[in-house]
Parts: C-alpha cells; sequence; structure tokens
C-alpha cells in the first residue's frame, strides 16, 4: 500500500509500471532519460546498478538499454528500482515516464486504483522436474533434445 504523503507524479508512474505494456513503458523512459541531463541520467544508470544489479557495462548516454533495465527490472521485482533511486532523481523520470505521448491515454483506470504493487513477474526459470514428465513443458523439451541429440549423434539416449 502506498504512504500517505507519496509524491502524485511518482503513484502515477508506479500505476503505469504496473498496468502499461511493456513496449510503451520502454518508449516512455527512452523519451523521459533523453529529457534528462546527463547528472540525471548517471543517477538513474547508479540506481539500475546498485538496485537491479545489472547495466555495469553501460554509460549514461546508453538510453534505450537504461529503459529496458529499468522496465524489465520493474516488472521481474516492482519496487527495486524505485528504492534504490534518490527521490529527487525518481520524481524527474517520473515526471518524464507520465507526461511522454508514449503513455498517453493509459490511465483508464488510475482513479480506481488501490496503490498496491503487482505481483513480481515470473521470471522463466527452469526449476527441474523428471524428463519427459507429462505437463512439464520444460522437461518436455529436454526429453526432445536428448532424442534428437541421441538420432544426429548415434549415441543412445541415456548418454546425452
Amino acid at each position: 500500500m502506498t504512504a500517505p504523503t507519496e509524491d502524485q507524479v511518482v503513484r502515477q508512474y508506479r500505476y503505469l509500471l504496473a498496468t502499461a505494456p511493456a513496449d510503451a513503458l520502454r518508449a516512455a523512459h527512452v523519451e523521459a532519460l533523453e529529457g534528462l541531463d546527463d547528472r540525471g541520467r548517471e543517477a538513474v544508470l547508479r540506481a539500475v546498478q546498485d538496485g537491479l544489479v545489472a547495466g555495469g557495462r553501460l554509460r549514461p548516454g546508453d538510453v534505450s538499454a537504461i529503459a529496458r533495465l529499468v522496465v524489465h527490472g520493474e516488472l521481474r521485482a516492482p519496487g527495486s528500482f524505485r528504492a534504490a533511486c534518490e527521490p529527487a532523481t525518481l520524481h524527474d523520470l517520473a515526471d518524464g515516464v507520465v507526461g511522454s505521448a508514449a503513455v498517453f491515454g493509459l490511465f483508464g483506470g488510475y482513479a480506481d486504483w488501490d496503490g498496491a504493487d503487482r505481483e513480481p513477474a515470473d521470471p522463466g526459470v527452469d526449476h527441474g522436474g523428471a524428463p519427459g514428465r507429462d505437463g512439464d513443458p520444460a522437461a518436455e523439451a529436454w526429453a526432445y533434445a536428448r532424442a534428437h541429440a541421441a538420432q544426429q549423434t548415434g549415441f543412445g539416449a541415456g548418454s546425452v
């Protein structure tokens, strides 16, 4: 739940992060980052590096890559980037995103929004499973790959 003193622009930004399509969010972040000065982009990049543990090789001018990391990082772990971002920098970035053309018209349900962050996205990690087990797509793919490798190499499926 949101704190009663939360900046209105940051609240709108959180709403967009929870509801807007990823491609619109990426475009809005690119636009917002391009509107920041060098110091602002450096601060956003530091927050990406600290909060998302990503982007170590990026430079402040790599706005497209930074935007992609912010969006996907917030989708996977809501709040991780925002928590690492300085309040003034977060406000400036949020203001740029909220005012961008890419998110125009995406505030349809904002008035009814309860302020809660959404659940983190499933990162799609294969947690294992018995090969060939029905209903486990990862196990089925693994079993198919083993069978294909056995067919290509002439070795038995158990030796791959």
